[in-house]
């Protein structure tokens, strides 16, 4: 994907971050891709806009969410595609890295906490050669969701213990029902998922206008 250029004049910037597929290499149900997606937006206040007028909409056609919180593959491709609609009018961005796994070295393979810190590092670098770090303050959110709970943990530790001196960033794990970014970014990276793994690109074409870098590795 062509990369677009942008200038940041925001005074802070919260990066929520998510994964879809999955890191399994030894069982023939495993995904084609893995992808990590950045939700990069100017303020908490524009997340919890978007979920607060997707549960009025929720409402208003009496149904509620399965869950404790919202989770694409729980939930029904009209509830996505809401959640999607809502983002492409805010004042955001999104960034992805998909690898696609039938390529990935060995030495990754073997490792995945390796494989799994290398990707989010790498998207996150591009991020910081390109823009984002114009801002003055800059939050960096995973969420403590059950899946690759472990992964994130390390990852934190990698940029703790290696990267500490090159980004300025706040980094925390928190839980979607806290940080509504979570949520949002969990729809997007989905909808990237999709366009991939099933040439599905329903829901990706709702925030097309929002994807300012997909790196595709590994090819």
């Amino acid at each position: 994907m062509e990369l677009r250029i942008l200038v940041w004049h925001w005074i802070m910037a919260y990066i929520y971050m998510d994964e879809s597929g999955d890191l399994t290499f030894n069982t023939k149900y495993w995904s084609k891709f893995f992808v990590i997606t950045f939700l990069v937006a100017k303020s908490e206040k524009e997340t919890e806009i978007i979920m607060k007028n997707f549960y009025k909409w929720t409402n208003w056609r009496w149904r509620t969410i399965k869950w404790a919180f919202f989770h694409s593959t729980k939930e029904s491709n009209r509830s996505i595609k809401r959640i999607l609609d809502l983002t492409s009018r805010r004042d955001m961005n999104i960034v992805s890295i998909v690898s696609n796994k039938n390529n990935i070295n060995k030495q990754y393979k073997d490792d995945v906490h390796k494989l799994y810190s290398w990707l989010a590092w790498e998207l996150l670098q591009q991020c910081e050669k390109r823009w984002f770090l114009g801002a003055w303050k800059h939050y960096f959110v995973l969420s403590r969701k059950e899946t690759n709970q472990n992964l994130k943990e390390k990852f934190i530790n990698y940029l703790s213990n290696s990267h500490s001196d090159l980004l300025d960033i706040d980094i925390s794990i928190d839980i979607p029902q806290h940080k509504k970014g979570l949520e949002i970014v969990d729809a997007c990276s989905h909808a990237i998922f999709r366009k991939f793994e099933n040439w599905d690109l329903d829901l990706y074409s709702v925030i097309k206008n929002k994807i300012i870098l997909e790196k595709q590795i590994f090819n």
